[in-house]
C-alpha cells in the first residue's frame, strides 16, 4: 500500500525554509555566564555571542576581559659542585653545561594578568584588535586605572576614547578627569573640558585643588599643555590663563609651583608664584615672582646643586624697591619702630660644601642684607628669614647667625687634614648694618691660617708634642688692625701615679707677635711691633667607677652609671699687656692661678654590654683661686649641667650658678622636648640671668589635631622688659597633596 505525504502548504514551506536557514546561519548563543578564550585573552560574561564572518564577540553583563602573556619557564638550576680547596683558595668552580636531559618534560605554564577589562556590553572586533564598550567600564594595567561611560580602544596600539572618563596613573600619581579623553600613545593624553592634578583622589572625593581646561594635552615627558586654563581650589576657579603649560609628575620637572598667598598690615595682600627649573639631575633653580600691595614686586632667585653628600650648595636672593621705605611714612615707621630709610632692600644668602679629596675640604657662607631691619620684618613666607634658615640647617647642618645680629658674618673655611695634624685657611668679612656705625668698624680675617697637631714622642717615654700655629691678618675700614702670629707649642705626658688614677700633666710656651697698621683715621699711640710671651701649666688627676644595674626590660638589659671625680690645678703668670692691640680673646689672656674639682656622672642604657642609648648626664664643678684679687672670695660659683634623656624622643637639660656668698642662685636655664611618632611637639625654655637682667621664656607647640589639620604655636616673651618678642600662630589643613 501506497503511503502518501502528507500535504504543506507553499506557505507551511516558505516558514520550514527559515527555520533551517535560522538553525545553520544565525551565531552561537552561550548562556549563564559562559567564556570565550582567545589566543590572547579570556573573556566572562553573562551573556556571549560569536560570530564568524567577521570574526567578532558581542558581550553582555558583568563582563570581564583578562589579557595574559605566557612567562618562558627558568632554565633549570644545576647544583655546583664545591670542594673544600676551591673555598681555601679562593676559586671559582667551573659553570655547569645544562643538557637536554636536565630540562624536565613537562613544565608547568605559567601566565602574567597584562590589562583587565570589564563593563556592562562589548564588542569585540578579533580581526582589528578593538573594543567598543559601554557601561560602567574599567581598564586596569600595570601602570594605570581607567573608568568611563564609554569606550573604544585599539587593544594593539593600546589607544582610545573616552567619555565622561576619569583616569589615574600610578607612575606619577596623576589623576585626570574630561568629558573625553583620547589615549593617543604611551603615556600620552588629549583632554576635552576636563582637569588635571599629579595626586591621588579618593572615589566620589573633591580634589583639593587642580588645573581645569577646554582642551589639554599630556605628553610624554609629563608635561601638560592647557588652553583656556583654571586653577582651582576644591572646583572654585581662582586664576585664569588662555594658554599654560604645567608639569604633571611628581619628580623634579620644570613648572609652577603651587602659590603663596598671604596678607599683613604693612604688606598688604600678597601673591608669590614660584617657577621651578629642573636644570639637571642634580642642578634646579626657582625664581619667585612675589608681589605686595602696599610694598611692590620683590622677586627672588634660588639656586641649588648637590653632586653628592660632600659636595652641594644652596644659594638664594631678593630684592624690593620698597615703597613703604620713605620718610614720609611716618605712620609705619612709629607702629614698627625700624630705622632703616633705604628704598633698596635686598639680601643674599649662600651655603656650600666641597670636598675635593685627598683631605681638602671647604665650607662656604654667604649672608649679606640690606638693613638691619629686613630679617625681623620679612621673616615669614616662602622667602622669609626662618623658612631659609630651615633648609640651610637641613641642608648642611648649619644654620643662619640671629635675625637680629646687626654684624653678620661671611665666611670661607678651607681645611686639609693628614693623620694628627691639620691646617686651616679661614676668610672672614662682615656685612655690618648697624644703625649707629661710629667708632671702629668690624674686624675682616684676610686670612686667617691655622696650623694643629699632636706627635707622640716615642723616644721619650709617653710624652706627646701638641702645637697651635696661627697667623691673622686683621682688616677693618676703620680703626686699628694689623697681622698677628700666635706660636704655642705644649708638651705633655701622663703621671705613673698607679693603675687606678687617670692623670696628665701639660706644659706649654705661648709667643705672640704683632705687626699693627692703622685704617682711616684711627691713630695707633703705641710701637707698631709689639711682643707677649707667656706660658702655662696644668695637671689633672681622677678616677672612674663604674656599676651596671640590671634591667627587666625588653630592649635595655641594664643600666649603667659611669662617677669620674677630678682634680685640676692650672697656673698663668701675670703678663702686662696694655700695649697690646684688642682683636679677639687671645690678645687678653687673664692670669690664672687656682684648683678646679668636681664629678661627671654619665647614665647610659645597655643591651648586653653595648650601649643602647644615651640617658643623660650630670656635672658638677668649682674652682678655688689663690689670686690675691680674690682673696675676699676666692670660691667661684658652683656650675652644675644637667642633661637627662628619660625617652628617645624626650630631652631635659638645666644649668645653673649658684653663689656661696649669699647672692644664691645667680643663673637659671631650663630646656625641654619632647616629640611624638604623630609629627607632635612641645619644647620650653627658660632663662635667668641675674647679671645680665634678662628673664626670658620660649615656646614651641606643634600639634596634629586630625589627619588634614594641624596647628604651631610659637612664643619669645621678655620677661624682664615685659614684652613679647615673637608670638605665631598657625593652623595648617594639608589635604592628599596641599596645605594651607
Amino acid at each position: 500500500m501506497t503511503k502518501h505525504l502528507p500535504h504543506i502548504s507553499t506557505f507551511g514551506l516558505f516558514l520550514l525554509f527559515l527555520l533551517v536557514s535560522s538553525f545553520f546561519l544565525s551565531p552561537t548563543l552561550l548562556y549563564s555566564q559562559e567564556s570565550v578564550t582567545t589566543e590572547e585573552w579570556d573573556i566572562t560574561a553573562d551573556r556571549i555571542i560569536r560570530y564568524d564572518k567577521p570574526m567578532s564577540i558581542v558581550a553582555e553583563g558583568n563582563i570581564v576581559l583578562i589579557k595574559r602573556k605566557k612567562i618562558p619557564p627558568k632554565p633549570p638550576v644545576i647544583e655546583e659542585a664545591v670542594t673544600e680547596w676551591s673555598v681555601l683558595l679562593d676559586e671559582k668552580p667551573a659553570p655547569v653545561e645544562v643538557t637536554p636531559s636536565d630540562i624536565p618534560d613537562e613544565v608547568e605554564e605559567v601566565y602574567e594578568t597584562q590589562i583587565t577589562i570589564k563593563a556592562d556590553w562589548v564588542a569585540y572586533d578579533i580581526t582589528l584588535g578593538s573594543i567598543k564598550a559601554r557601561g560602567n567600564v574599567s581598564v586596569t594595567t600595570d601602570d594605570e586605572q581607567l573608568i568611563a561611560e564609554q569606550a573604544v580602544v585599539n587593544l594593539e596600539k593600546e589607544t582610545g576614547t573616552f567619555k565622561n572618563a576619569t583616569i589615574i596613573r600610578k607612575e606619577y600619581d596623576m589623576h585626570l578627569e574630561g568629558e573625553v579623553i583620547e589615549k593617543t600613545g604611551f603615556k600620552t593624553y588629549h583632554i576635552e573640558n576636563g582637569w588635571v592634578i599629579t595626586c591621588k583622589v579618593k572615589d566620589g572625593e573633591t580634589a583639593p585643588w587642580s588645573f581645569a581646561a577646554n582642551d589639554a594635552v599630556i605628553r610624554q615627558d609629563g608635561y601638560a599643555t592647557l588652553k583656556h586654563a583654571r586653577f582651582q581650589i576644591n572646583d572654585v576657579p581662582v586664576l585664569y590663563s588662555p594658554w599654560l603649560v604645567i608639569p604633571v609628575k611628581n619628580k623634579r620637572q620644570t613648572g609652577f609651583i603651587f602659590p603663596e598667598l598671604g596678607s599683613s598690615q604693612n604688606s598688604g595682600f600678597g601673591f608669590n608664584l614660584p617657577f621651578f627649573w629642573n636644570i639637571s639631575d642634580s642642578t634646579d633653580m626657582t625664581i619667585y615672582t612675589e608681589y605686595m600691595v602696599n610694598r611692590g614686586y620683590m622677586p627672588g632667585l634660588e639656586f641649588r646643586y648637590v653632586k653628592d653628600e660632600y659636595a652641594k650648595g644652596l644659594a638664594l636672593g631678593n630684592y624690593l624697591s620698597d615703597e613703604l621705605s620713605d620718610p614720609s611714612e611716618i605712620d609705619y615707621y612709629n607702629d614698627t619702630g625700624f630705622t632703616h630709610d633705604n628704598k633698596d632692600r635686598y639680601w643674599f644668602r649662600a651655603k656650600a660644601d666641597q670636598d675635593f679629596g685627598a683631605g681638602w675640604t671647604s665650607r662656604l657662607d654667604v649672608d649679606v642684607v640690606s638693613d638691619r631691619d629686613y630679617l625681623t620684618e620679612f621673616n615669614k613666607g616662602l622667602t622669609g628669614f626662618q623658612s631659609s634658615n630651615d633648609r640651610f640647617l637641613d641642608t648642611f647642618g648649619r644654620s643662619l647667625e640671629n635675625r637680629t645680629d646687626d654684624q653678620r658674618s661671611n665666611t670661607l673655611n678651607i681645611l686639609k687634614s693628614w693623620g694628627p695634624m691639620s691646617l686651616g685657611v679661614d676668610f672672614l668679612a662682615i656685612n655690618d648694618v648697624r644703625f649707629d656705625k661710629s667708632g671702629n668698624s668690624p674686624l675682616w680675617n684676610l686670612p686667617a691660617v691655622d696650623f694643629t697637631g699632636a706627635l707622640p714622642l716615642s723616644g721619650f717615654g709617653n710624652f706627646t708634642f701638641e702645637w697651635d700655629a696661627n697667623y691673622v691678618n686683621y682688616w677693618r675700614e676703620e680703626g686699628i688692625g694689623g697681622h698677628r702670629l700666635d706660636l704655642f707649642p705644649r708638651l705633655s705626658a701622663p703621671l705613673p701615679l698607679g693603675p687606678y688614677l687617670e692623670s696628665r700633666a701639660e706644659a706649654g710656651l705661648r709667643d705672640t707677635l704683632y705687626f699693627v697698621q692703622s685704617y682711616g683715621d684711627a691713630e695707633w699711640e703705641n710701637d707698631d711691633t709689639q711682643n707677649r710671651f707667656l706660658y702655662d701649666f696644668e695637671v689633672e688627676v681622677g678616677t672612674t667607677l663604674e656599676r651596671n644595674f640590671g634591667l627587666s626590660g625588653s630592649r635595655a638589659t641594664a643600666f649603667s652609671h659611669q662617677l669620674r671625680p677630678f682634680i685640676s690645678y692650672n697656673f698663668i703668670p701675670d703678663e702686662d699687656q696694655d700695649d697690646l692691640p684688642s682683636f679677639d680673646r687671645v690678645d687678653r689672656i687673664e692670669q690664672e692661678n687656682n684648683i678646679g674639682y668636681g664629678v661627671d656622672n654619665f647614665f647610659d642604657l645597655l643591651t648586653g654590654s653595648s650601649i643602647y642609648r644615651d640617658y643623660g648626664s650630670l656635672k658638677i664643678r668649682q674652682f678655688y683661686s689663690f689670686l690675691d684679687e680674690d682673696s675676699d672670695e676666692p670660691f667661684s660659683n658652683v656650675n652644675l649641667r644637667l642633661v637627662l634623656k628619660p625617652l628617645s624622643t624626650a630631652l631635659i637639660g638645666y644649668k645653673t650658678d649658684l653663689d656661696i656668698y649669699g647672692d644664691g642662685f645667680v643663673r637659671h636655664n631650663f630646656e625641654g622636648q619632647y616629640t611624638n611618632s604623630r609629627g607632635d611637639l612641645f619644647g620650653l625654655e627658660y632663662v635667668w640671668d641675674n647679671d645680665d637682667n634678662i628673664e626670658q621664656v620660649n615656646a614651641l607647640m606643634r600639634a596634629a589635631l586630625s589627619s588634614s589639620w594641624r596647628a604651631r604655636f610659637e612664643i619669645e616673651h621678655s620677661i624682664s622688659e615685659g614684652e613679647t618678642n615673637t608670638a605665631d600662630l598657625s593652623i595648617i589643613y594639608q589635604a592628599l597633596c596641599w596645605s594651607v
